[in-house]
C-alpha cells in the first residue's frame, strides 16, 4: 500500500522554496500533486544550484513526485484550467503575495463555491494583512526580523544568519502538517477550510520556546537563567571539532570524568544543574582553563570512545559530503541514491517519519518544465486539437 495520503489530489501553485517543498512532502506521503508553472521560464528554482542537463538538484529536492503543467495563469485559458483542476482537488496550495490570487481569480472565496471540501493553504511572508503584508519576504529577511539572527550572534554582537533556508523549510513542514490536520477535520465535518501560514509566525514559534525563554515570564522577581541549550559545548580536539551535551548532573559528572577532570566534580559552584545555571561565569572559566586544554590532547576518535564509555552525548563535526557514508545514516536509510532521466544519479533524503502500514516514499523524480502538460489536460477532457492550439498561442509549454 502507498503512503497515508494515497487518493488525495493536490494543486500546487507555489514557487521558490516553502510552497514547493510543502507540496513535495505531500507527494512523498502519497498524494497526487500537479504543479502549475509559467510556460516561459517555470519555477525560478530550476535555475538555482548545481545542475546537469538543465535539471537543478535543488529543484529535484523541492519538486519530486509532482507532475508539471506549464500554463499561463494570467490568461483566460489558464484560469479556466486551474479552476477545473481545483474543483477536482482535495488541496490547493500557493505562496503568492496577498492580493495576487484575487487578481487571478483563484482566491479562496472564488474557488470554494465550486468545491466546499477543498483545503486551501495560503503561505505568505508576513500574513494576509498588517503593515508588512504586501512586502516581499525571503528567508534571510525573516531570520533578521524574527530575532533568530540576533540570537545566533549573541547579546550585543553582530547578528549571524543561519546559512541555510531555515525558515522556508520550517514553513514547508508546518504547512504540510496543517494541511493534514485540515484533512482530518474534513473527515468529520465534510468541509474543507482556509489555512494560512506565514513565515514570520513560523519563525517566531520556532525560536520562542528556548532561545527566547528568558522573555516568556513577565513581571517582577524573575530569576534569569540560561536555556537548556546552553549545556552544549563545542570543543576543538587534536584533529577536529566536536560537541558534547551534558545537561543532567550525571552527564556533567561523567563529562568531567571522561576528560580526567574528576577533581572538579564536587565543586559546589558546578555540582548541580541549578548551580551551573546560576554560576555561568565560573562555568565558562572551567571550560576555558580545564576543558579546552584537556580536549586538545584527544583525537576525535579517542574523545568519542571516552565520552560514549561514560554515556555522555557526543558527535564529531561531520561534513555534508561525508554524511552518506556515516554508519548510522546508511543503516537508517536516511539518504538514498536515485536516478533522474535528465540529471542522472543523485542523492536525496527520505521523509523522516517511518510508517509500518502506509510507507511514505518518493514516487518519481522532479518533472521537466511542462513534462505533463498534455497528459493532465487530456485527463481534464481537453482535445488534442485544443491543446495544440493553446500551445501555438504560447499559453502552454511541454
Amino acid at each position: 500500500m502507498r503512503g497515508p495520503l494515497t487518493g488525495i489530489k493536490v494543486l500546487d501553485l507555489s514557487a521558490f522554496v516553502a510552497g514547493p517543498l510543502c507540496g513535495s512532502i505531500l507527494a512523498d506521503y502519497g498524494a497526487k500533486v500537479i504543479k502549475i508553472e509559467r510556460p516561459d521560464c517555470g519555477d525560478l528554482q530550476r535555475e538555482v544550484g548545481s545542475r546537469r542537463n538543465d535539471m537543478s538538484g535543488f529543484f529535484q529536492v523541492l519538486n519530486r513526485g509532482k507532475r508539471s503543467l506549464a500554463i499561463d495563469l494570467t490568461s483566460d485559458v489558464g484560469k479556466q484550467v486551474v479552476h477545473k483542476i481545483a474543483r477536482q482537488s482535495d488541496v490547493l496550495l500557493h505562496n503568492f503575495r496577498p492580493g495576487v490570487t484575487q487578481r487571478l481569480g483563484i482566491d479562496y472565496d472564488s474557488v470554494r463555491g465550486h468545491n466546499e471540501r477543498l483545503v486551501y493553504l495560503s503561505i505568505s511572508g508576513f500574513g494576509a494583512d498588517g503593515p508588512r503584508h504586501t512586502q516581499r519576504a525571503y528567508d534571510p529577511i525573516i531570520q533578521f526580523m524574527s530575532g533568530i539572527a540576533s540570537s545566533q550572534g549573541g547579546e550585543g554582537k553582530r547578528p549571524v544568519q543561519v546559512r541555510q533556508l531555515l525558515i522556508d523549510k520550517l514553513t514547508a513542514h508546518t504547512g504540510a502538517q496543517a494541511v493534514m490536520a485540515a484533512l482530518v477535520a474534513r473527515a468529520s465535518t465534510g468541509k474543507g477550510q482556509l489555512v494560512e501560514v506565514s513565515m514570520l509566525d513560523v519563525a517566531i514559534g520556532f525560536i520562542w520556546s528556548d532561545a527566547a525563554s528568558q522573555h516568556i515570564l513577565q513581571g517582577e522577581d524573575i530569576e534569569t537563567l540560561p536555556p537548556s541549550g546552553a549545556a552544549g559545548h563545542i570543543a576543538e580536539f587534536a584533529d577536529g571539532w566536536g560537541v558534547t551535551f551534558a545537561l543532567s548532573d550525571t552527564e556533567f559528572q561523567n563529562f568531567l570524568l571522561a576528560l580526567n577532570l574528576d577533581h572538579l566534580i564536587d565543586d559546589p559552584r558546578i555540582a548541580t544543574i541549578h548551580a551551573r545555571m546560576r554560576n555561568r561565569d565560573f562555568l565558562v572559566e572551567v571550560y576555558r582553563n580545564h576543558v579546552v586544554p584537556a580536549a586538545r590532547k584527544l583525537s576525535l576518535e579517542d574523545a568519542e570512545q571516552r565520552f560514549l564509555a561514560y554515556d555522555v552525548p557526543f558527535a564529531a563535526a561531520q561534513k555534508l559530503v561525508d554524511l552518506p557514508e556515516d554508519a548510522q545514516v546508511r543503516h537508517s536509510g536516511s539518504l538514498r541514491r536515485a536516478f533522474h532521466p535528465r540529471a542522472g544519479e543523485f542523492i536525496e533524503a527520505r521523509l523522516p517519519a517511518l510508517f509500518s502500514q502506509t510507507p511514505a516514499l518518493p514516487t518519481h523524480h522532479a518533472p521537466s518544465l511542462g513534462e505533463h502538460t498534455r497528459e493532465v489536460l487530456e485527463e481534464l477532457g481537453y482535445s488534442a486539437a485544443t491543446i495544440s492550439a493553446w500551445h501555438d498561442e504560447g499559453l502552454l509549454a511541454g
